[in-house]
């Protein structure tokens, strides 16, 4: 339960107040931490509004999007790629939408992530800052698969922006859930890309499934860049096969194990057909 609420004037200043006290957590805009039964704890909250990190920018090759933007500036930005609006509008509610942001949507990098599987297949990068063991301040570019993969060990990386590559890669994203208010029980997110040859490369698929959180699915990755898999039904087998699933609230082993397979197999063709971002 939040007990103390700070604001931080700078990224450093945020950085320094998170490492001071154990139980702080970076306040964005605050959906998941005010959310009953939400699984952050913190009894300080570290706002981040101050930082100037609600922009969108052309950066020429790359298109710069500050953590705090949240889903509605998304989806109003002329700036942004269609599937990443699409990802945003997942988010059913409006006030939730205006509240949530981009930061605080991969930070938590829950199960049920709206923007995750999209933004991590799409291979984004992203902007971070951190403190030193010494205390000195630093700033990287890392992969964002790195920050998925790795992502117990950024438990204190503040996020400062995620960078979308303007290159002519297919991405695409599709959720499953009883309604835009209830909680997902599959989200998949899916890229490639395809040279003049019509060589498929670069092959991302990413699944959100309740209850096993965002996983990446390498074996069917490598086997549609090796050629193994060709055709939608092929996709749908392996991915069977491959995803991670579990009984819950929001479905069936079987049911999610069926959706994430239609989803990634749905994607994958609107690729081979050349289908819109």
């Amino acid at each position: 339960m939040i007990q103390e609420y700070l604001i931080a004037n700078t990224t450093e200043d945020a950085l320094n107040k998170k490492r001071s006290n154990a139980k702080s957590i970076f306040y964005a805009g605050g959906t998941e931490i005010n959310r009953l039964h939400s699984t952050v704890e913190g009894q300080t909250a570290i706002s981040l509004s101050k930082l100037g990190l609600d922009t969108i920018t052309d950066e020429g090759s790359t298109i710069k999007i500050g953590s705090m933007v949240s889903l509605q500036q998304l989806i109003d930005s002329p700036l942004i790629p269609t599937w990443l609006k699409d990802a945003a509008r997942f988010c059913g509610s409006f006030t939730k939408r205006n509240m949530a942001t981009i930061g605080g949507n991969l930070a938590i990098m829950s199960d049920h992530s709206y923007l995750a599987p999209a933004l991590i297949a799409s291979r984004a990068r992203l902007l971070t800052a951190n403190l030193t063991e010494k205390g000195v301040y630093s700033e990287d570019n890392i992969p964002i698969r790195e920050y998925h993969a790795y992502h117990k060990q950024f438990a204190g990386t503040l996020l400062l922006a995620v960078s979308l590559s303007k290159d002519d890669r297919f991405v695409g994203t599709l959720r499953y859930a009883l309604s835009s208010q209830n909680r997902a029980a599959v989200t998949v997110g899916f890229s490639a890309t395809k040279d003049n040859e019509q060589v498929i490369d670069h092959v991302r698929v990413f699944v959100a499934v309740h209850g096993k959180g965002v996983q990446r699915l390498e074996k069917v990755e490598n086997a549609i860049e090796n050629g193994e898999l060709t055709s939608r039904e092929d996709v749908q087998l392996a991915v069977r096969h491959t995803v991670e699933v579990v009984d819950d609230m929001t479905g069936s082993s079987d049911y999610k194990r069926y959706i994430a397979s239609e989803g990634v197999g749905q994607l994958f063709s609107a690729f081979l057909k050349g289908g819109a971002q």
